[in-house]
């Protein structure tokens, strides 16, 4: 049996172990288990975008500031 032969075979046996554990993993969730995954994705995806939103909101906030500043006090109110 050549190198690649015997190469392609292991890949083969892993990826059918792999297939297999992930289809009784998937196959033995019930309806709520699959829930509470879901869940738990839609929280997690609400507070990264939340997060996301309140970053650029401060960033918004922070050059008004700055145009404001700039505004009442001239060019160099920074150096104050």
């Amino acid at each position: 049996m050549s190198n690649a032969a015997e190469n392609a075979a292991i890949v083969a046996g892993k990826s059918a172990a792999y297939g297999g554990a992930a289809g009784a993993f998937v196959s033995g969730l019930t309806v709520s288990e699959w829930g509470v995954i879901g869940g738990l994705l839609i929280g997690v995806l609400g507070w990264a975008c939340s997060q996301f939103w309140l970053w650029r909101k401060d960033r918004r906030e922070e050059r008004e500031m700055a145009i404001r500043m700039q505004h009442k006090f001239g060019t160099g109110w920074d150096e104050l």
